[in-house]
């Protein structure tokens, strides 16, 4: 390889690692700390690879905005406040999410589309009228504190426990589960500290 061939060899190289790093940027907890908040007027002021943070609490959305799925290195989404009625299955856009903020809303359901948040380490879900956590939670293998405060959730899946080393806090807080079901619990997460509120004589 001639001298000019390997010149161009080496900055073609050098082009694809830097359009690599541009697009695929996994924060460390130091790094985000640091970062802006943006709300969505700001973020779309932006370059969308550089909105890591990104606020869209209290605007009354039943959906996420399709201007929002452009920023692919989104690593901490806060929704609190709006009108969700179903998980909005576009997170999964968001390979590397760390932290999701969905309080606050009236879902029911988790889908199955949450095991694809795979760096997911902090999950907020309070407030909701959630009945049912997906099997498919057992792919957030670093999750490190779930918020399930004040949901209408009658049992975790049993796959949850596949978490037990990693999962450090749950708060399952003003949610009537029975003295039998906390036991379960416990049983599936032996090293997670789990709040619960007293158990009831309530039948499930």
């Amino acid at each position: 390889m001639t001298n000019r061939k390997l010149y161009k060899f080496l900055i073609s190289s050098l082009l694809i690692v830097l359009t690599v790093n541009t697009n695929a940027q996994l924060l460390d907890s130091i790094a985000i700390d640091t970062v802006p908040t943006y709300n969505l007027q700001k973020a779309l002021k932006q370059d969308p690879l550089e909105v890591y943070k990104l606020s869209l609490k209290k605007m009354k959305l039943t959906e996420l905005p399709p201007e929002v799925l452009e920023f692919k290195n989104l690593q901490v989404l806060n929704l609190k406040g709006n009108k969700f009625k179903t998980f909005p299955k576009e997170i999964t856009t968001f390979t590397f999410l760390q932290e999701l903020d969905i309080s606050a809303n009236k879902i029911e359901i988790i889908t199955k589309e949450l095991g694809e948040l795979i760096h997911l380490k902090k999950f907020v879900a309070n407030s909701n009228k959630i009945v049912s956590i997906p099997p498919e939670i057992k792919h957030l293998k670093k999750l490190k504190f779930l918020d399930l405060w004040g949901n209408d959730i009658g049992a975790l899946p049993t796959e949850i426990s596949e978490l037990e080393n990693t999962l450090e806090e749950i708060d399952m807080r003003v949610i009537l589960m029975s003295p039998t079901e906390h036991k379960k619990i416990k049983v599936l997460l032996p090293n997670t500290k789990i709040r619960f509120s007293k158990a009831c004589d309530c039948g499930f």
